[in-house]
């Protein structure tokens, strides 16, 4: 397999982790948008951070990681109940990989055509990634604060 062929593969890589992660966080703001099977919604959440992770990994091996990608900005928690909160960041998040996915797909349509468009593609794609990582991870503390809760 030529280094050409590896990198796109591991662009079409990147874009279905990122459809995965999205289906993943869409189940868990659901879980949470309901109040109750947090213990199912956490099961989702966790799915979805693990896609989101192979995500950046795959960008990374494909080569389109730069330094130049933004800091990534604590999610506010905003007002009302942590379950309401936790929907919305998972909601969020996975609209976020959703852009990120048509980047993707963007970036592999491209690859042969016109590189420096793929790098581009690929580096807002990872900039949506790190966004919906923060929002899973906001997320995530908001679980914790539920079943602390519920333990109390």
């Amino acid at each position: 397999m030529s280094t050409k062929h590896n990198k796109k593969g591991h662009l079409e890589a990147a874009a279905s982790h990122h459809e995965q992660a999205s289906r993943y966080h869409r189940a868990a703001s659901r879980y949470f948008e309901a109040g109750q099977d947090y213990a199912h919604a956490a099961h989702q959440a966790m799915m979805a951070h693990g896609h989101t992770l192979h995500a950046i990994d795959q960008a990374h091996e494909a080569g389109t990681h730069s330094a130049n990608t933004p800091p990534i900005a604590a999610a506010s928690s905003g007002s009302g109940s942590d379950s309401a909160n936790a929907a919305k960041h998972h909601a969020t998040a996975a609209e976020l990989h959703d852009q990120a996915a048509q980047h993707m797909r963007h970036a592999v349509k491209l690859f042969d055509q016109d590189r420096s468009a793929v790098a581009h593609d690929a580096q807002l794609a990872l900039s949506f990634a790190l966004r919906a990582l923060s929002h899973g991870n906001e997320a995530a503390k908001l679980f914790v604060r539920l079943v602390a809760a519920d333990a109390s």
